[in-house]
């Protein structure tokens, strides 16, 4: 439970004084995602899965399926841990979200 509260309070701060998404390469699905990081699940080079919050506010967990042999795929490419992901997000369910991630930026798509 403390363990839960202090993350909260760190990601709130790390959420305050940061512009946009970061990176975090992990081994396993964290517990507790934090709305301005997108978690790769794998090794330095071998990306399986990304896992981040929606932008929106719904809190709904995204699964991007990394593995360039599945459909459908996307890639993420990083400079200084700032994401890039390609090509746009598209939730078909929940809130149906429609978003790009640039330089660590959301870009809503219109329309």
């Amino acid at each position: 439970m403390i363990s839960t509260f202090i993350k909260k309070v760190r990601a709130y701060f790390k959420r305050l004084f940061s512009k946009g998404y970061k990176v975090e390469l992990v081994d396993d699905e964290p517990d507790y995602v934090d709305d301005k990081i997108i978690y790769i699940i794998g090794e330095a080079d071998f990306h399986a899965i990304a896992v981040m919050l929606c932008p929106c506010g719904c809190k709904s967990k995204i699964h991007l399926n990394l593995l360039p042999g599945n459909k459908p795929t996307w890639s993420i490419t990083s400079q200084e841990k700032v994401p890039t992901i390609k090509p746009s997000v598209w939730r078909k369910v929940g809130c149906k979200s429609h978003f790009f991630v640039r330089s660590g930026q959301i870009v809503w798509a219109k329309g």
